[in-house]
């Protein structure tokens, strides 16, 4: 491997050196203010890029991994919580690196070492899916030993009088990933009389 530093490349070397064609570069190059393309340097016509920033540039662009992927990442089947996580992140969660539609905030992308440290890191706070016990079970109450139900328990307890929309917002917060009717059904649960 060569030592870049200092060395500078027209579009054309660029397509050569990493195996694009020209039209994909300009088209890089035309979005440069959503994915952070290195600035160039003007040699009379000709556009010239610094070889090793352009090379570190494009290895993390193409490090990065859609919401499918993270949610593979986190054990998860779908990727619809990885999804509400961009634009609502629990703590911790990372912002995305990029977005495939930017205007609209859609299609997130976000780096593969983000995404892994995330993974790595997080503190595990919903059972596997299925983990509850459908409503009028032999085992009585729905989700009987899944910890969202103690959660919402307390949430109820320490506030009594708040409307069902405010405590399923503050589950969400303390224990994001579930939907909002996920949520509503744990609170019936919750309401029920605990069976010994």
């Amino acid at each position: 491997m060569t030592d870049d530093t200092g060395r500078r490349l027209t579009r054309d070397e660029l397509a050569a050196a990493h195996g694009y064609n020209r039209t994909a570069l300009e088209r890089l190059w035309a979005d440069r203010a959503n994915n952070g393309h290195p600035d160039a340097h003007r040699d009379g016509r000709t556009l010239t890029w610094d070889a090793a920033e352009w090379a570190a540039w494009d290895r993390d662009r193409q490090n990065l991994i859609t919401g499918a992927e993270f949610a593979r990442l986190l054990g998860h089947k779908d990727s619809s919580w990885v999804s509400k996580a961009a634009t609502v992140p629990p703590e911790g969660f990372p912002a995305p690196a990029d977005w495939g539609d930017p205007e609209n905030r859609r299609r997130p992308k976000w780096r593969r070492s983000d995404a892994q440290h995330y993974a790595d890191n997080r503190t595990p706070s919903l059972p596997p899916t299925g983990a509850g016990n459908r409503a009028g079970s032999r085992r009585g109450t729905s989700y009987t030993d899944d910890p969202r139900l103690a959660l919402a328990r307390q949430v109820l307890a320490d506030h009594p009088d708040e409307r069902p929309a405010r405590h399923i917002e503050r589950l969400h917060q303390l224990m994001p990933g579930s939907s909002a009717s996920t949520w509503t059904k744990i609170l019936q649960a919750a309401r029920q009389p605990e069976q010994d």
